[in-house]
């Protein structure tokens, strides 16, 4: 081999390691750089009951956050999750009218009007599997999903177990052999939300104060690990 050709081969290697080195930082940097980004949208998404009324949401609205959610797990890939859309402002005041809002709340009845939903997304599976822990994950991981896609759109949301059985026949469910498991309501974020540290003795009810602002205390890392 040819001295040039030495020269060569060291400065192919030593390119080989400086975009090894460059490609360990860049990763390093995305890694911190995502995990940031997640955090704060993970944050971001909280619980909202009160919403702009006069911001519609369309059906294609609703199916760009199912589009997200379908890829999210489900146990052994079944994938047995239904999605039942309502924007219409007749089927929104239906899937209003049966469920109840924030129970801590105790002398709140839920927002007036022009801070109401102004859409709903049913998480549906078949006859029967509310009973089952497995199909309640599957929703919860498909709910939460949605929620975080939702915040990304600058859209804010509740999910709702507290709705009556009289939901499923009003959304057609019952007919299509389906369920629902878990109700979101959805619109763009009327009101502020303040996270804090919790109280004393771990308390951690939400509340509001005379500004109606709604304050939710989270337990500390160190409570939490065991």
């Amino acid at each position: 081999m040819h001295q040039g050709d030495t020269k060569t081969c060291n400065t192919t290697r030593d390119n080989a390691q400086n975009c090894k080195a460059s490609d360990a930082r860049e990763a390093s940097d995305a890694r911190e750089a995502g995990e940031g980004a997640f955090a704060r949208l993970v944050r971001a998404s909280r619980t909202y009951r009160r919403f702009d009324e006069s911001r519609r949401l369309s059906a294609d609205d609703l199916r760009a956050l199912v589009d997200v959610a379908r890829f999210a797990p489900t146990a052994n890939n079944l994938q047995r999750l239904r999605f039942r859309l309502a924007c219409d402002e007749g089927e929104v005041a239906r899937c209003l009218a049966h469920h109840k809002w924030a129970a801590l709340l105790a002398d709140w009845d839920g927002p007036a009007a022009g801070e109401r939903p102004v859409a709903y997304i049913a998480v549906c599976a078949p006859v029967g599997s509310a009973k089952s822990a497995i199909p309640n994950i599957d929703a919860g991981i498909a709910a939460q999903t949605i929620m975080l896609a939702a915040r990304t759109r600058g859209l804010g949301g509740c999910m709702v177990k507290s709705f009556d059985a009289g939901l499923d026949d009003d959304l057609g469910l019952r007919e299509q052999g389906l369920e629902c498991l878990v109700l979101l309501a959805l619109g763009h974020p009327a009101e502020k939300v303040v996270l804090e540290e919790a109280g004393e003795k771990g308390a951690v009810r939400y509340w509001r104060d005379e500004d109606d602002v709604h304050h939710v205390p989270k337990l500390s890392l160190d409570e939490l690990i065991v």
